[in-house]
């Protein structure tokens, strides 16, 4: 196949749900720079009204050279350009979620998963069936043979935009209407059935700009269709629809002057767009990432450096800004703090002898992602832990204290999240000195650290054939990449490189120095797998009967199977798996009680905060007319982020007013706070960092 001429970036891009209107001055975008807004102090992302400001996401196209890189933006002077945009949401169509279906099959790549998964069945894959079964395919029934669950995926028709026509919003229904009698409008049957008609469900807006798409992400809008049934699950409830999506966007261009166009249509040319539920904490990265699953899924190997490994500790350093496990102790801030103390804060970037005890200490914090023992002293179980049998050889609790794939097996080791082995990897080789610095390198503490290695993402943001790249690391480096249950945004078919068309790195460096180069695990050409507008026909619908089993994942991975469509996407498959509505999905996975009171683990406090510091706890900070001793404690007290909107404590499946907490968030999701970067203002006498993290309202409090 000839490389493309032309490509879309960033090749995967999300774009955020919010109740704040779809107008480009009143919403966040998507970061285009990994770590650009790390630091930023005046972001607002509440409206003046105090609605959460929804996050769009902005499409550029770029000419590339005979390799099929990217060299630079296409003028739209020179091109006339038109965008077309084709979602769907099909969580109401597919299947329930029990756990990851890939945690039983066999794999050649190991990079993100154990093998132990299949060779020792530490957390086997559970089979699972049809979200709403009692909608019936063509297959079930005696009478008619029409596929009645099409209508449970919501897919409205393309939507094209240009100069001259340049706003449209992506009008869906649901169910969706498929059925006409007599060559009148559509109906739906199901919508028949419970006398009623079709809900009319926005997914989205897409705006030509300059050249440029804007895909602005819906309201946050979910409902049942009979308002009796309560969302009593956190994944799976049946009648309910929401208005998340993702599907293709494509674009024609075609020059002014030669009127030669081009269409970018296939998979290597054209990007995916996926909605998620909005980042409650955008200056919070998540410990591992997507982008780290998709580099693991390309089964690269890399020469070990420090920036293979910096990133991993300072996100777990900054989880203390969301989750109080990460700022109490034993946390990994306590381990970092009682280095300053000792002044051997330099162990973390110096490869010399005297550091060597330093770091294997800090090696042997984080937890074997091989899963290759028995079991920890404790579980994230709703239930109980006998203590007493129970245990690895050492009885220590390891990093990070996040629930993981296997929560579902209590006593499996896969109950507790690991990061990815290939990170581990290299950790490993960061404990044995393998690595090298610049003789000046010389930071005082983690941040300044930070700071350092956001200066190498701003400088290779000028480079124009690296930016495009940089884009799509950007928008990867905000998504989850695990615990899967199912996850925040997206979930286990991410790991896997048959979701993709290309997954290959580009650029070994992200920036490369005079003296000193930073990979960070270098630059990737990344594209979805879509499937061609002919396959999209024949498999746009495809499922695996009324029940779903592990071996259906198995055998899809062979591409002569005729299961392997699982793995060619059309609009809808990457976020079909998630749970309905979101906003179950995202307010039930909180702390998780078990027999310790320190740490108490947390799910995916990142993007959806656990614990936090309110901007009216620092204003009390800030108020010099209390003692220093006061405004210690004052900072050290964290409160429960839900608690905050009088969404109630909930947690995974098993603590009181879990299932209030379920409901209460359908309603109550724009209310919680929204946590930010703010200057602490304050003397060093009182030892609070320069800038805080703290959780607002659209009048500067907490809910």
């Amino acid at each position: 196949m000839e490389n493309p001429k032309f490509r879309i970036y960033p090749s995967i891009g999300i774009a955020r749900l919010g109740n704040g209107p779809a107008e480009k001055d009143q919403v966040i975008f998507s970061p285009e720079i990994p770590w650009a807004n790390l630091f930023e102090t005046d972001n607002e992302y509440l409206t003046d009204k105090g609605e959460i400001k929804k996050q769009a996401q902005r499409f550029y196209i770029y000419q590339c050279d005979e390799a099929g890189n990217p060299i630079k933006k296409i003028d739209p002077a020179e091109y006339d350009i038109e965008w077309t945009a084709e979602v769907a949401n099909k969580k109401p169509f597919w299947y329930n979620f029990n756990n990851c279906l890939d945690l039983s099959i066999q794999l050649e790549n190991h990079q993100n998963l154990s093998p132990n998964f299949y060779d020792e069945r530490i957390a086997p894959a559970i089979s699972t069936t049809y979200r709403n079964p009692n909608v019936l395919n063509e297959g079930l029934r005696k009478h008619g043979g029409e596929n009645f669950r099409k209508e449970l995926v919501n897919s409205p028709p393309p939507i094209t935009v240009s100069s001259h026509c340049p706003r449209q919003e992506i009008c869906g229904m649901f169910p969706y209407p498929h059925h006409s009698k007599d060559g009148g409008a559509k109906i739906s049957r199901i919508a028949a059935k419970l006398k009623k008609s079709s809900v009319n469900v926005k997914l989205g807006t897409v705006e030509y700009d300059e050249g440029t798409l804007i895909f602005y992400g819906a309201d946050g809008t979910s409902a049942s269709l009979n308002p009796s049934d309560l969302n009593t699950d956190f994944a799976d409830n049946s009648n309910w629809y929401d208005d998340i999506c993702d599907g293709i966007i494509t674009a024609k261009i075609t020059h002014k002057t030669t009127k030669k166009s081009y269409d970018l249509t296939d998979a290597k040319s054209a990007a995916w767009i996926a909605t998620t539920p909005p980042d409650y904490a955008p200056q919070i990265q998540p410990l591992s990432t997507l982008f780290d699953l998709i580099v693991g899924a390309a089964d690269e190997t890399f020469t070990p450096e420090l920036s293979l490994v910096f990133p991993l500790l300072y996100r777990l350093y900054r989880m203390q800004w969301v989750n109080a496990s990460d700022f109490l102790a034993p946390s990994f801030r306590e381990t970092i703090d009682q280095l300053y103390a000792q002044n051997k804060f330099h162990c973390i970037y110096s490869n010399s002898p005297e550091c060597e005890e330093v770091r294997k200490q800090i090696f042997n914090l984080f937890r074997n992602p091989i899963y290759d023992y028995d079991n920890e002293p404790v579980i994230p179980s709703n239930q109980k832990t006998d203590l007493t049998q129970l245990g690895t050889e050492t009885d220590e609790l390891k990093y990070p204290t996040y629930p993981g794939d296997g929560i579902n097996y209590p006593g499996s080791p896969a109950q507790w999240f690991a990061i990815p082995p290939f990170l581990y990897e290299q950790l490993k080789q960061w404990r044995d000195g393998k690595f090298t610095t610049p003789p000046d390198f010389n930071f005082k503490d983690m941040d300044e650290m930070g700071c350092f290695y956001q200066r190498q993402f701003l400088e290779a943001a000028q480079d124009p054939a690296r930016s495009p790249l940089l884009m799509t690391r950007a928008v990867l480096e905000t998504l989850y990449g695990g615990g899967f249950h199912p996850g925040v945004e997206l979930t286990w078919p991410m790991r896997h490189n048959q979701m993709y068309a290309e997954n290959h790195r580009i650029y070994e460096f992200v920036n490369e120095g005079k003296e000193l180069s930073y990979g960070f695990y270098g630059l990737w050409e990344v594209r979805i797998n879509a499937a061609s507008p002919e396959r999209k026909k024949e498999i746009f619908y495809n499922d695996f009967g009324f029940e779903m089993v592990p071996y259906d994942v198995q055998e899809s991975l062979d591409p002569s199977n005729p299961k392997h469509w699982l793995w060619e996407a059309t609009p809808g498959d990457l976020t079909k798996w998630m749970g309905i509505p979101w906003q179950s999905d995202a307010g039930s996975c909180q702390t998780v009680f078990i027999d310790m009171q320190y740490p108490v683990p947390a799910w995916w406090a990142a993007n959806l905060p656990v614990t936090i510091l309110t901007a009216e706890s620092l204003k009390k900070v800030q108020d010099q007319s209390l003692i220093p001793e006061t405004r210690r404690y004052i900072y050290a007290n964290r409160l429960p982020w839900l608690h905050s909107a009088d969404t109630g404590f909930v947690g995974y499946h098993a603590e009181a007013g879990y299932q209030n907490g379920l409901i209460a968030m359908v309603y109550k999701w724009k209310s919680v706070g929204m946590v930010t970067g703010r200057k602490s203002e304050v003397g060093p006498e009182l030892e609070i960092p320069d800038i805080v993290y703290v959780a607002y309202d659209g009048k500067g409090g907490i809910h």
